[in-house]
Order: C-alpha cells, then structure tokens, then sequence
C-alpha cells in the first residue's frame, strides 16, 4: 500500500475521532485532585479572561490556620480532611458567578465579578466564624483572608490586586489568626531560629521587598519571610543547606564573590557583612539585591545564628538622588498601602512649570538645584503631617493619610504660598510657575495607577498639556497594551493575542488540514544555570524570530505562551512540521547541542471551521509531554484515545474524592461460611461506592485508577476505620461479631506501615487483632516478597493473622506455600470447578488442597455458587467457602441482621 495514502487515511481518522471525544481535557487540567476546585492552572486563566473582558474583579486570598501544625501532630490523612472541610465551607458562602480556587498546599482563592470588597470579606467572616463553631476535631480549623478589587478599565492591574490581597492576608493573619497551645507540637522556629512564629511573621510584613532572614549555623538551615517565597520563588520558608541552595541562584559572575563573603560569616572570620550579589527571583530574571546581617556566636546548646535582612532592589523602596525624595515606585507603594489599610488620604500635585527654557538658559546642574530647594521648602513645611515624592522629573506629590479634609485644605493653602515664593537660580531671584493640585479621598477604591492617572487629568485640567513633560500618559498606555499582546523577547503574540489572530487567519485559510503545535524548549531551566539567563534570553529570542519567520511567509501564526512555551498555527502535513521542528532545533543547537536540550513538539490537528482556544493549546501540550520522553522522535501528533483514557483516569480521581467527602464510598460484607455446619464463621469487607442514582459502580471501573495514583491507600485506610468502627459499636452493644477480612493492597504495603497503622487502628477502637484479618494478594506476595515477608512477620508479631488473597491468578506455584509465611489461604474462583467437571478444574483444586492440608493452612474457597460445586468440594476435604450459594456481599445493617438471628438465612 502508498506510503503516503496510508499517512494520508491515518490523518484522517484522527481528526474524525476527534470529531468525537469529549471536550473536557481543559476542565481535568485546571481541576484540584483534592478538592475538586479549580488549580492555580485555573486560577491564572480566569483571572487572564477576565482581565481581557474588562470587567471589575474582586478577589480573595484564603490561607488556613496552622495546616503544618495539623500536619505535624494528626498526620496528613487529618489534614486533608482540614482541607477538604475548609473547602466545602467556601462553596457553601460563594455566589453565582463566583468561583473559588485551590491553589496549592493551605492556599485558597476567589475571584468575583458580582462583590465588593466589604460584601465579600463581610460572607468570608462569617464563613470563618461558622467554621470555627462547627469543627469537632481535636484541633480548631480557622482561615485567614484578604479581600481587594480592580478594575482594568481604570489602567488598574492584576499583579497590584493580588499584592495588596496577599497583604491584606498576612495582615489579618497577625491579627485574627488561632494560635494554638503548641506545647506538644514541635516548633521548628523556636528551637532552630529562637523566635516565635508570630514575632518573625509580623517582622516579614514591614516591607515590601525587603526579606528577613535566620540561619542556624550549626544545623545549616534558613528561615525566610514569606515575601521572599512569592518574589524570590523560594521553595519553603524553610531552606536546608541554605549555602548551598543559594549557589542556583546567585549570578554566575558574582557567584565567586557570594562564596567568599559567605564563607567568611561561616567561619566566624567575620560578624557583620553587607554583600551585593544580582540573586535569580520568581520569574526566572536576575535582579540585584543587597544582604546585610549579623552573626551571632552561640555556645553549648546555644545555636549559631546569621540574622539579617535581603533587599531586592527591583521592589524596594529608592530615593531620588537630586531631591532626596521618594521616588515613583515609593509613591505608588505609600498610595497603595493607604489604600490597603482604607485610610482617608489626600495628595497634592505640585507642578513646575517653564523648565524647558530655564535648562537652556542656566544648565541641567542649576535647574537640579532649584528643584531641590522646592523639595526642601515642601520637606520643611509637610514634615510630621504628611510624605512629599518627586513623581516626575518636573513635578511632586504629597500624600498624607493622617489629616482630615479640613486640616487637609489648609495644607493645600500653605503649600501653594510656601511654592509661589521667589526662588534663587544661578545667582537670579526667579518664580516659576507653580500649579498646586489637590484631590482628597475618604477611602481609596482604585490601585494606585488608576489614582495617579486621576491626579493628572486634574492637572492637565488646569492649564493644558506639559511640553516639559516624560512621555505622555496616552503613550505610556500605548506602550504597554502592545507589550500586553506582543511578548518582547520573542516578538511573538501573547496568549490571547495569539488565539484572536489564528482565528481571523483560518477564516481566510486555503486547504482543510490545520493543526496547532507546541515547542517545549528542553531543561530549560538547566541551560539557564549552566549558561546563564543572558544567553538563555537569546535562545527563546531566536526560537522566536525562528516562528516569526514562519509566520512571516504567511503559512501560520506564531505565539509565546511564557517559560519556554511557544505555539504555532501551522497546515498539519508532515513536511511541513518536521521543517519547522528542524529550523526551531538548529536555532537551540547554535547555542548548546546537548540532547539534554532539543526541544520537543506535540500536534493538534484541528478543523479550520474549528474556533482556536485554549483548549487546543492543552490538547497540544498534552500530546508534547509524549514527545519530550521519546528521543527517538521528538515530535507527537495527538492521540483521542490516549486523552480519553487521561480524562477517564482524571474523572475517575475527581469523582471519588466528591464520594468520599458525600460518603458514598461504603463496604459491603460478604461472609465466609463453614461448609459442613453453614455457620457464618468470618466476612470479607469489599469497598462499594455509591453512585448518585443509588447504583453500585463496579469496582474494576475504579480501584485501577486508584491503585495507579496511590490514592488506594485513602480508600483502604477508609474502610479499614469504617470496619473497625463497626465492631467497636457491636461489641459496646453486647452482640456477637465474627472476624473481618480487610483487603491490603501491593500500594498499601509499599506506601505506608501497614502493620503499624492496623496496630493503631485496633489499639484506637479497643479490638482484638483477631477480630481483623488481613488479606493480601497473591500478586504482592510475588510482585513484593521482601517487603510482604517482613510485613506479615509484624502483623504477627501483633496478633494479627494473615491470608493469601486470590491464590493461583499470579505466578505462584504451589511450591511456594511453604516457603510464605501466611495463616490461611484464599483459593481464587477460577479454579472452581463448572457443574459437571471432573477433569483438569477438579484435579488442579485437589492438588491445591492436599498441599494445603499436608502443610496445616486453611483455605477458604471463594466463587462457589451451586450446591453441585459445594458438595464436590467437600469430597475433596474443603472446608470453609465465599460464594453466591451461601451469601452475596450485603451491606453492613443486613449482615448485623444474620448475626442477630444466629447465622440463620
């Protein structure tokens, strides 16, 4: 057959499939396993949405109280529950068109289009209060919040939005958090750091862009401010081996000098040190910080300590070296703290005007003077009631918090006298003109661009445009809505730009088959540490102008997704993909041929009737991750059954967590019987889970999944307690029990200390460890010997018995019976034998139960389900049996109903 018809009816296929998957890879992406919620994925991208939209936004930062603490003292299992509750009770106090958002660990958020700040924050109070009323565990569950709001219409941005919530947070955290009688609970900050937990938390809330620091010198190990995790990308608050650490992401050229002054603070050569080094923050960029600290001798128990702060100069507050004054960015933090705190605020713009001839007449130098003198006659006059700032190089801000509207007009009038005064330049007595333009606030609602933007209309107001001015506000806007949809390292389109333009070209587009691909650069990240960022900027720009060259022939559409993550609108035919993966690997070869960094591609073909979205962009991406293990071949088309299978596996994760926290995940109990009296002598619990129409789902539809994501081990420890709670409340009651078989997975043993936590759960629940069996199957036995040999051993050790589930499914030969170290044996129900059958069936059951017999192990033969079956089994010397001829798994109150009537049918 033609090679390329062949390709050709393949290509074909796929996009017909396509044509009839489900939509929903996008919805498991951005969906939280725990919760259910929206991820960070999702987070960023409705936020993104509803930034290009335009509309308001409020949001909300929620961090729960204490999770380490929970974590620490009552295990994970507990605080996943704390989670989960928290969670449940902020679905509960959102509204319509309102979502809320895992994003991560103890952080939550939400984000509205309806709400006001006071509306929102006024549910989340009370949301807390119920929360805190309501809890019965053994530690109180509480949240800490923070609200703020935006508008993009007002120039206002999304960073500022959620800077100002993330400090709103930590602020009410300081203030409201429960703080818990920690004495049993170990404090890491106490006993390494010697500082509380509060104390260094409100420490790390003085400034933004200022970090706090304390290393224990004698364990190496760093305590930082929660700001240097949101700016520096930290990975914890807690850095081991923070020497170490440090050497990643400190400069390449000034690496050597950090050692040499950090080695000296080690050694105790020196006490105090003020080192400058350019350090790599959230973004991956390198910005220049400067690290002042102490060190501080300790001795016996007494730990060694470095005590200091880090300053990041790209946030930090700096002065204008002509004035002495604050300098924009200063303004726009003090506005913006005014506006965090709702404090009454007042700013007065100062104007000067005519500097343009005053610099051809007495020079830049005399022109610096004057402004100068104007910046200490307002310095003099606003001292101890307001904050003067040279926002511009020609004008001045004063912002007060502290004055009232009339003290605040009378300032405004000693103002304008103090600047209409004769000023000396140069030897001459001149007055420029000065406009003075003052705007008073009750509450600031808008960010601080929003507000600045505001106060200069008002000056533009008075007296028209200033010819003297830095570039024009209009251009300013101009330049950042092209840098908003044109990335400018790459020259490619942004996201959303991207998606807009690839839909007007495929609604122009000749020929039927279009795809999008994806270029992932490979260990990127890596390359960034080994070359350095500079010469990692200069691979993505070529990988860019490489796309852009493409696009510039007119065959496609190029875009910049951020990180290393570029994007191309490109006809889905073979040639013409490899060329473009080619051209993009001889871009990244120029600089390092390492295999470690070829980059790799996934395709997603698509229709040209299709509307272009993100959701294409993630099916592509899905298909890359293939690609990026696969050396062979670094590009990977799509496949829809693949996907399917990722989405089952995702759905499957989502929904039986929503079971479990709606309990509907439950056991059923199916009793094991002696077949020569019919007494019930024990059960095996078996995990059903409820659908929402009251069905049974199968287990084979899920227990896979779970075992594959490790989540098993959730279920199982869930039925585990379910069972031991039962037996706990019959015997409080006085009735009779029998013992329970408790399945334990290959995940179990190889995830957690099954006999320890069986030992617990049984000390717990005052049970005998005869009254639960544990069942392991055959293909952990075999799959896992050590690791079962030593469970089983202490299992035993702890009065536990033991069976072998599902014997002679896996390869185990009845050779090695004697060799496990197991109390009773479960023969599988494909070995049973069919009505009638004496041949192979029966003698291969024979064998099995002489061997058992010979060595003392009982076996319990489970699938029995005629009287045919039972009475030849009984001929063969089987005893005790499971099956559907005695009892079918029942749920919990009809098997109380059997033992209650003594077994009876």
């Amino acid at each position: 057959m033609d090679t390329t018809n062949t390709h050709t009816e393949t290509l074909e296929k796929t996009i017909q499939d396509l044509f009839e998957c489900p939509e929903d890879l996008v919805r498991i992406a951005f969906t939280d396993q725990l919760t259910g919620l929206g991820n960070r994925g999702g987070y960023t991208r409705s936020l993104e949405e509803l930034w290009e939209q335009g509309v308001p936004v409020t949001m909300a930062f929620i961090d729960i109280d204490n999770l380490k603490h929970c974590n620490d003292a009552f295990g994970h299992d507990e605080g996943n529950r704390y989670i989960m509750q928290v969670s449940l009770y902020l679905k509960l106090y959102i509204k319509v068109d309102e979502a809320v958002f895992r994003l991560g660990g103890d952080e939550f958020a939400i984000l509205s289009t309806v709400a006001t700040e006071d509306d929102l924050a006024e549910r989340l109070e009370h949301c807390r209060s119920v929360l805190l009323k309501n809890n019965d565990a053994e530690m109180p569950h509480s949240f800490s919040y923070g609200v703020s709001h935006a508008d993009p219409k007002l120039g206002e941005t999304s960073d500022r939005m959620t800077l100002d919530a993330d400090h709103r947070m930590y602020d009410y955290k300081l203030r409201h958090a429960v703080h818990l009688d920690r004495r049993n609970i170990k404090q890491v900050h106490a006993d390494d750091f010697e500082v509380s937990d509060r104390v260094f938390d409100a420490f790390s809330m003085l400034d933004v862009g200022r970090y706090f620091f304390v290393e224990n010198l004698d364990k190496h190990r760093t305590l930082w401010s929660q700001g240097a995790l949101r700016d520096l990308g930290l990975p914890s608050e807690h850095i081991d081996n923070c020497h170490d650490y440090w050497k990643t992401r400190v400069h390449p050229d000034d690496l050597e000098a950090y050692i040499n002054d950090i080695n000296q603070i080690y050694n105790g050569s020196k006490h105090y040190r003020v080192m400058q080094y350019r350090v790599r923050n959230a973004a991956g960029d390198y910005v220049l910080c400067r690290v002042r600290g102490y060190r501080i001798d300790g001795s016996g128990d007494t730990p060694s300590l470095y005590v200091g702060e880090l300053v990041n100069h790209a946030l930090v507050e700096t002065i204008d070296p002509a004035t002495g004054l604050g300098t924009q960015r200063m303004l726009i933090g003090a506005i913006d703290g005014c506006r965090r705190d709702n404090r009454g605020t007042g700013l007065i713009a100062v104007r000067v005007r005519g500097t343009t001839q005053l610099n051809e007449r007495y020079g830049a130098d005399a022109v610096d003077a004057m402004l100068s003198e104007y910046a200490g006659r307002m310095l003099s006059l606003t001292r101890g009631r307001s904050r003067a700032f040279r926002s511009r190089s020609v004008q001045f801000v004063v912002l007060t918090d502290s004055l009232d509207r009339n003290a605040f007009d009378h300032l405004v009038r000693d103002l304008e006298h103090v600047v209409s005064e004769p000023i000396q330049i140069a030897g001459d007595a001149i007055t420029p003109t000065c406009l003075v333009v003052p705007v008073y606030y009750e509450r600031l609602v808008n960010q601080a661009p929003a507000v600045l933007d505001e106060l200069d209309r008002r000056v533009r107001a008075i007296n028209g445009p200033f010819h003297n001015d830095s570039p024009c506000i209009p251009e300013i806007k101009r330049k950042g809505a092209i840098t908003e949809r044109i990335d400018p390292l790459t020259g490619l389109y942004r996201p959303s730009e991207f998606m807009r333009r690839a839909n007007a070209f495929l609604s122009t587009a000749q020929g039927s088959a279009w795809c999008i691909a994806t270029v992932d650069m490979g260990h990127m990240r890596l390359f960034n540490e080994w070359h350095g960022q500079t010469e990692g900027d200069r691979v993505l720009a070529d990988v860019g102008t490489v796309l852009k060259d493409i696009e510039n022939v007119g065959i496609g559409v190029a875009g910049y997704w951020g990180m290393d993550d570029f994007c191309i609108l490109a006809p889905f035919d073979r040639d013409t993909i490899h060329r473009i993966y080619a051209s993009v690997r001889e871009a990244v070869a120029r600089h390092d041929d390492g295999v470690g960094f070829w980059p790799s591609m996934g395709v997603y073909p698509i229709d040209p009737r299709e509307e272009i979205t993100i959701d294409a962009q993630a099916k592509a991406m899905y298909a890359n991750r293939r690609a990026k293990n696969d050396f062979k071949d670094r590009i990977a088309v799509f496949s829809p059954q693949e996907y399917a299978h990722e989405v089952a596996f995702h759905n499957t994760l989502t929904e039986f967590q929503y079971a479990l926290s709606n309990d509907r995940i439950t056991y059923y109990l199916q009793p094991q019987v002696d077949m020569e009296t019919g007494e019930i002598v024990g059960a095996e619990a078996l995990t059903r889970w409820i659908g929402n129409d009251g069905t049974i789902i199968p287990p084979v539809s899920f227990i896979p999944a779970l075992e594959e994501s490790g989540f098993v081990v959730t279920l199982d420890k869930y039925i585990w307690q379910g069972v031991a709670l039962w037996l706990r409340k019959r015997l409080d009651q006085g009735l009779r029990v029998v013992p329970i078989s408790l399945n334990v997975s290959r995940v179990d043993i190889l995830a957690c200390d099954v006999a320890e936590h069986m030992s617990a759960l049984a000390a717990s629940y005052n049970l005998s460890p005869e009254l639960m069996r544990i069942e392991i199957t055959e293909t952990a036995y075999t799959g896992e010997p050590e690791a079962v040999d030593k469970l089983t051993a202490d299992l035993h050790t702890r009065g536990f018995s033991t069976y072998m589930d599902d014997f002679g499914t896996g390869q185990s030969t009845l050779a090695m019976l004697k060799n496990v170290n197991v109390d009773v044996i479960k023969l599988d129900r494909t070995f049973v034998p069919v009505d009638g059958d004496q041949g192979r069936s029966a003698q291969i059951i024979s064998s099995m139960l002489g061997m058992a017999q010979s060595l003392d192990l009982p076996v319990v033969i489970e699938g029995i389900e005629t009287e045919a079956q039972a009475q030849l089994l009984r001929q063969m010397g089987a005893r005790y049996a499971q099956g559907f001829l005695y009892y079918r798994p029942m749920p919990a109150v009809d098997f109380e109903a059997l033992l209650d009537g003594d077994g009876e049918d």
